[in-house]
């Protein structure tokens, strides 16, 4: 499991993900912890040619099994690693406060000014 140190020495190397990656991290976070380990299922071959998931994948932020292994429809369910439920946890401030949707599903303006 990747420390917070190793995760800023990689980012220092690599840097961050982008805004739009950050985002989709968050969000699988978030989908993953109030679920339980749900994954989240996608097309293999989507996966592996997604410019977004690409690079999450090879910094080992998410991974993914793989089902019906050699018929046409080869299922990828993706899950966040514990480097990338931690990645998200550094940076949570930040990515929350940019999701069009607070964590109860409503638009942001819709809870009106935090005290």
């Amino acid at each position: 499991m990747a420390t917070e140190e190793e995760i800023l020495a990689e980012i220092e190397e690599l840097g961050r993900l982008t805004e739009e990656q950050e985002l989709a991290l968050y969000n699988l976070t978030l989908k993953q912890d109030e679920l339980g380990r749900q994954s989240t299922n996608m097309l293999l071959s989507k996966v592996l040619e997604d410019p977004l998931l690409k690079p999450m994948i090879d910094r080992e932020l998410i991974t993914y099994e793989v089902f019906n292994q050699g018929s046409g429809h080869e299922i990828a369910c993706l899950y966040v690693t514990l480097k990338g439920i931690r990645y998200s946890i550094m940076f949570a401030d930040e990515t929350a406060s940019k999701r069009p949707l607070n964590p109860a599903g409503a638009p942001w303006e819709a809870c009106g000014p935090l005290l």
